[in-house]
């Protein structure tokens, strides 16, 4: 496979080998280099049957290793046309400098203060509020004006509308060193900053691409030993509303997941799943508000954990409803 160097090091510069390999349906993927002591040191990334999995654990060696200084001998390792080969956008750098900037830990957290109270009086996630990151770029710019809220990234026009006076009101009587506009960051940035930023960002993707393959192969384990939506949850510690969305998520990839849904819908009653799915029939299966309330008589559960319950139930109905549609075609 590829070789890639190390522009420092030993002894004048490191080199390295990626390897994949196949033998009898089992892939192997790994990273081998030769130490000072002339030794060959050999790490396995990935080890297994699953080609998904192989291809997650190579790119995402391949990144860190690229991210250590490591350039490829052959281009087109991750991507067809490197990056370094392209002229980066000014928000791109504005994010690589940010990043890599302290904050005030003070501003940070009443940024985080607001966050949560928008989050509660718009009753969404913290996160399309505004990402840790968005927060992080904030406290490091500090704008002053609505018009220099928008070169922050993240903060587009209709966000800025949105949220500027706040944040301005917040953020204006903040001092700082550094003008506006931000176009003196390209030239505070340089190429190998640059480069090991990238390398990071995709070392990072990489990363949670790999955990979400790894978590599906667990879970699919988990279906196909008889385990229940209870044990499932505590295996992959995560929420249950959570662990379904996963499933709704493998069913729709083709994954057989119907033996879960068959057991947990064992002790459903037979008259509440005629009116469910009669509902879906007639409904649609899209939104599950309208669905909720025509089978359970247009009133959440007295209690938070009820009204859960029969989401829940009408989750995993309509997976057995949209299979059973899908056998008919």
């Amino acid at each position: 496979m590829n070789r890639l160097e190390q522009s420092s090091g030993f002894p004048a510069g490191r080199e390295g080998q990626v390897f994949i390999g196949e033998e009898q349906g089992n892939w192997t993927a790994g990273w081998q280099e030769t130490a000072e002591s002339g030794d060959t040191e050999r790490t396995v990334w990935y080890e297994g049957t699953s080609w998904e999995e192989l291809l997650s654990s190579f790119r995402h060696g391949v990144a860190g290793r690229m991210k250590e200084g490591y350039r490829p001998m052959l281009d087109g390792m991750l991507e067809d046309t490197p990056f370094w080969e392209r002229k980066p956008q000014l928000q791109t750098l504005l994010q690589c400098y940010a990043d890599g900037q302290s904050a005030s830990d003070e501003i940070v957290e009443s940024l985080r203060v607001w966050r949560r109270t928008k989050a509660a009086e718009e009753k969404r996630p913290a996160y399309m509020i505004a990402t840790n990151r968005e927060l992080h770029g904030l406290a490091v710019f500090l704008p002053h004006s609505q018009a220099e809220l928008q070169q922050v990234p993240g903060f587009g026009k209709l966000k800025a509308e949105r949220y500027g006076a706040e944040l301005v009101a917040m953020l204006a009587k903040t001092e700082r060193s550094h003008a506006f506009p931000l176009e003196w960051v390209s030239a505070a940035v340089n190429s190998e900053q640059y480069a090991a930023w990238m390398f990071a960002q995709r070392e990072d993707r990489y990363g949670k691409s790999l955990s979400l393959i790894q978590e599906k192969r667990k879970l699919l384990a988990g279906i196909r030993e008889g385990s229940s939506l209870g044990e499932l949850a505590e295996r992959m510690q995560c929420a249950r509303r959570e662990l379904i969305a996963r499933i709704e998520q493998l069913d729709e990839e083709g994954y057989d997941v119907l033996p879960l849904i068959d057991q947990e819908l064992a002790a459903v009653p037979e008259q509440e799943k005629e009116v469910a799915l009669g509902a879906m029939d007639e409904l649609g299966d899209r939104f599950l508000k309208p669905l909720q309330q025509r089978v359970y008589g247009g009133a959440a559960g007295t209690e938070y954990a009820e009204t859960e319950r029969q989401y829940e139930k009408l989750r995993m109905l309509r997976i057995s409803f949209r299979r059973s549609r899908k056998i008919a075609i």
